[in-house]
């Protein structure tokens, strides 16, 4: 009866080792459906949504000129999380720029804008770096952003984030970024439209003149009205000044506060009023693209040109980072439809634009997780069940045997058997972490593809 239940014990320790090798790739296999399902699906569903085709319905046959707006990346740096430590920096960065890079990537293959423009904003520390640490994250800036050939990418268009705000711009930052990025203010036609790209961060020094030469020259050069002038669309790192109690975002918007009217130290929410109202006298624009904020805003300003009433709209672009506060990062599509005299015309609308909301970057992290601890408990379970079995094979011998011995004739001799675990059952603990060291290393390295993989 004990060699009954040792053979038993073998047997199932017997076909418990001989599932090792096949659950571990199992749960490699999980692994790898997994992290394709969030890295790679759930992006082509979210591009799928944004086709241009599908919002934008142009009826008179001419080619749009199609650009997407991208505000407040933010690429993290030492500056972003500095309480943490440097482990938990490090893979969050990780994450964060391939949240950026697979994004980009996406939108420049599967979209294919003619042109596409960011905000400002581009670094999250970058006023407050050193000429040698500027130029690192420079360079890992456009190794997340890379340019596609035959498109124009406009990166020119500075945030409080990269030279500071107002009488407290970081000249040197200020500098330093137009060298590598070009003018900060700039006129670029595009689609039979005028795109302004003004800096209104170095506008609002009042103090420095050198600051706010370049930018009041280009706004005072759209001053002129023209008959035959295209229509303007005006673009600026931060919003230009509202009523929060009157002029609402609108639906979109995540937060159900009203747009904060705030400043302090080296950032501002909204253009001063009387500036504001500078600007849209000047450009003139149909339509106004912000960001700054993070959050989505659609308003209509109200003006003056030479007596008369005008209105232009304005729409803050959500951030494209997913770690700025927001549930729902997005981007902002704009079509441009505006034919020549020559090109048929049949309606009065130039420009379409809508939201493309980027997949939700938490709910993959959390899917992560999860499955994380549930290859835990299996591995628990698997892994460790024949060092369990072995215990618990040892006590039902021990019950065997004391039953066996009330049967036993007093004059003989009982040669009591009792099973020990093997060695190898003895070091089924060290194999439970040798294996799942190897599953870790595995999906590390499948992340590390999927990471690379552009």
């Amino acid at each position: 009866m004990v060699e009954s239940a040792v053979l038993a014990g073998n047997s199932v320790q017997s076909k418990i080792r001989s599932k090792k090798s096949q659950s571990k790739r199992v749960v490699l296999v999980i692994w790898m459906a997994l992290v394709n399902y969030y890295e790679r699906s759930v992006v082509k569903r979210a591009m799928n949504v944004c086709q241009w085709t599908k919002w934008e319905k142009w009826n008179n046959g001419n080619d749009p000129h199609r650009i997407a707006l991208f505000a407040d990346p933010q690429i993290m740096d030492n500056y972003s999380y500095p309480g943490r430590p440097w482990i938990v920096n490090y893979f969050t960065q990780k994450v964060l720029d391939n949240y950026h890079k697979r994004n980009w990537n996406y939108v420049q293959n599967k979209l294919d804008p003619d042109s596409t423009i960011f905000l400002g904003d581009l670094f999250d520390g970058g006023r407050n770096w050193d000429d040698e640490d500027w130029y690192v994250e420079y360079t890992r800036f456009n190794s997340i952003y890379s340019k596609k050939a035959n498109r124009k990418t406009i990166m020119t268009l500075p945030g409080n984030h990269d030279i500071g705000f107002g009488e407290t711009v970081n000249v040197t930052s200020l500098e330093r970024f137009k060298t590598f990025f070009g003018p900060t203010s700039s006129v670029h036609e595009l689609g039979n439209h005028t795109i302004v790209l003004l800096d209104t961060i170095s506008l609002s020094d009042y103090s420095n003149e050198a600051v706010t030469k370049d930018p009041r020259q280009v706004l005072e050069s759209l001053a002129d009205y023209k008959t035959d002038e295209n229509p303007r669309i005006l673009l600026t790192h931060v919003p230009l000044y509202r009523f929060p109690d009157s002029q609402k975002c609108g639906p979109l918007r995540e937060s159900t506060k009203k747009f904060p009217i705030m400043k302090g130290l080296q950032y501002q929410t909204v253009i001063d009023h009387e500036l504001s109202q500078d600007i849209l006298s000047k450009v003139r624009p149909k339509l106004v693209f912000s960001g700054d904020d993070h959050d989505y805003c659609h308003i209509t300003h109200p003006y003056k040109y030479q007596g008369q009433d005008k209105t232009a709209e304005e729409i803050t672009v959500k951030s494209c980072s997913m770690n700025m506060g927001i549930k729902y990062p997005a981007i902002q599509l704009l079509s441009l439809n505006n034919p020549t005299s020559s090109q048929q015309q049949d309606e009065d609308e130039t420009y379409k634009t809508n939201i493309c909301y980027m997949p939700q970057p938490f709910r993959a992290i959390k899917a992560y997780i999860s499955w994380a601890i549930i290859n835990t408990i299996l591995f628990l379970v698997v892994f460790l069940a024949p060092y369990h079995w072995a215990i618990i094979t040892n006590k039902i011998n021990a019950i065997v045997s004391s039953q066996s011995n009330k049967y036993s004739l007093p004059i003989a001799e009982v040669t009591q058997t009792s099973y020990t675990p093997t060695l190898t059952q003895e070091r089924d603990v060290l194999g439970f972490f040798i294996n799942g060291g190897i599953v870790i290393v595995s999906v590390l390295m499948i992340f590390a593809i999927y990471f690379n993989a552009f």
